[in-house]
């Protein structure tokens, strides 16, 4: 029989795992926001669920932004404004299909985007930078939503600034569902965030008797098919190259499908270029 322990507490998925015992006594939930779980696997297991953070609708989010884009260099500050235009866009998109306010979990934590583009080795083939884009914009995580769709998008901008006229593939059909082939990509990349930040906890759900650990959205991580038995240091550093490729693999079959095949060769072009690219077609 297979087993499994939620990733965020199914009557509430503001509450995600936070801590995992065999212990009950161990846990102290006293001044937080939490809720605790009881799963009977080969040995009994107690979870204990935190609260995200901030709860609400898109309209929660405060917008005072300039402090944080003054200490971002001019570079840095054209495309974190960039990747802001690609969120609303994609926001005012998704509650124009789904006919309500887009729900959120924290702020907008716009002082993590310029780490994020540092990490970015602009000195390579031009899918292989868009992918390390892609990916370090997705880890980062500063949106409180759309994250993956955000960081597409500006992914899909540096390789339009190599090659003009380059687009993706459709990714949504008419009622916003994503196509097959790019939803593969997208939900192993949540499975792959989920385990760099949880390889501890899971590598004891798997030794208790866990087989797999099901996120929101029905997506489920077997265990068994990660490895487990890193140190969370490890594990940061690991994943993300592993995340990394993921993203790269999506990026040449989306030029791919897209019929670019030259941009898998092309020179990548620096972060300068790129943001002067970003300057000339606002």
């Amino acid at each position: 029989m297979t087993t499994f322990v939620h990733y965020h507490h199914p009557k509430d998925q503001q509450y995600s795992l936070a801590y995992v015992t065999q212990d009950r006594d161990e846990i102290t939930s006293s001044g937080k926001d939490a809720l605790i779980e009881r799963y009977d696997l080969d040995e009994t297991v107690f979870v204990l669920y935190t609260n995200q953070g901030t709860s609400g609708t898109i309209d929660d989010i405060d917008e005072n932004f300039e402090d944080a884009l003054d200490e971002m260099s001019p570079d840095d500050r054209t495309i974190t404004v960039r990747l802001l235009q690609i969120f609303e866009e994609i926001i005012k998109e998704k509650e124009l299909e789904e006919a309500e306010k887009l729900e959120i979990y924290k702020q907008i934590e716009l002082d993590r985007i310029p780490a994020a583009i540092e990490r970015v080795d602009w000195d390579q083939p031009a899918v292989d930078v868009a992918g390390q884009l892609l990916s370090t914009l997705i880890l980062t995580h500063a949106l409180p939503n759309a994250n993956h769709r955000t960081s597409i998008s500006m992914a899909q901008w540096y390789l339009e600034s190599i090659e003009t006229g380059f687009s993706f593939p459709d990714f949504a059909t008419a009622d916003y569902d994503w196509k097959e082939w790019v939803n593969e990509y997208i939900v192993e990349s949540k499975r792959i965030l989920t385990v760099r930040r949880n390889t501890t906890p899971f590598s004891l759900l798997a030794e208790w008797g866990c087989d797999i650990v099901k996120r929101k959205n029905n997506i489920e991580i077997v265990l068994a098919e990660y490895d487990l038995d890193l140190s969370q240091s490890d594990a940061y550093k690991y994943y993300g190259d592993v995340h990394t490729d993921l993203c790269t693999e999506f990026l040449i079959e989306s030029v791919k499908r897209a019929g670019h095949d030259e941009l898998i060769g092309a020179d990548g072009i620096s972060k300068a270029e790129f943001v002067t690219y970003l300057d000339q077609t606002e």
